[in-house]
């Protein structure tokens, strides 16, 4: 699926860019100059719904602005030359703190090189509470949407996600021939030492070193066993067989 394809829900395509992206600029309001924009740059994860997460430092300039004032919006698009001309979305929201494991670990998955500071007491997890995406899939191609309709609704899949660690664990130390191929014949990304970091009802995340790739499935899933049936799926479509 290609960012600024028009014959893709412009929500799901959007949702899509979230989920891929892995870095954003975070914009707030700026405590020190009396709430005027200010704009960093931020680590990015997801959640299942395709809420954004953020871990953020209570030292940092961004975290004394959202403790005075939590409406923030992250900008997520492509690091390239051409990046005017492929898909952006401009997430509105509040940061909100969260607490939950489940979603502290799925930042940590995505970002390993976090774990060295994720221990820190300064450091916390936050979540955005998305109310509206202003996407632009290409020239023409513009839609100001309400959150719900970017987001992800993960009812019914408690399972997955409680379950997502163990899946992880045992594709990266079981299957790894498996995981490459997912990244080289379904994907075109060459190299070794691909991992899966995200397993989440539309697909699967996969990490090398500091590159990724998104693999979606054919279906949405919600259990443990549906998620087997998907990645079995996909080993075989890696491998050509039918």
């Amino acid at each position: 699926m290609t960012i600024d394809d028009r014959d893709k829900e412009p929500g799901r395509v959007a949702r899509r860019l979230i989920r891929t992206i892995r870095q954003a600029t975070l914009a707030t309001l700026d405590v020190e100059t009396g709430g005027g924009p200010y704009a960093s740059l931020a680590l990015t994860a997801c959640g299942h719904d395709a809420s954004p997460l953020l871990l953020l430092s209570d030292l940092a300039r961004h975290s004394r602005n959202i403790a005075a004032d939590d409406r923030v919006s992250l900008l997520f698009a492509k690091s390239t030359r051409d990046a005017i001309a492929l898909g952006r979305a401009s997430v509105v929201g509040r940061a909100e703190l969260c607490d939950d494991p489940l979603l502290r670990n799925r930042f940590l998955a995505r970002h390993a090189g976090a774990q060295s500071f994720s221990q820190f007491s300064d450091f916390r997890l936050y979540r955005l509470a998305v109310e509206s995406v202003h996407f632009v899939g290409g020239f023409g191609n513009i839609h100001t949407l309400e959150g719900d309709a970017v987001m992800f609704d993960t009812a019914g899949s408690a399972e997955l996600a409680a379950s997502e660690a163990d899946i992880i664990d045992h594709m990266n130390s079981d299957h790894t021939e498996s995981v490459n191929l997912y990244a080289h014949n379904l994907i075109g990304r060459p190299g070794m030492d691909w991992r899966l970091t995200g397993v989440d009802p539309e697909g699967i995340d996969l990490g090398r070193n500091d590159a990724d790739a998104r693999l979606d499935f054919d279906q949405p899933i919600h259990s443990a066993e549906e998620a087997r049936a998907a990645l079995v799926k996909l080993a075989h479509a890696a491998r050509g067989e039918t």
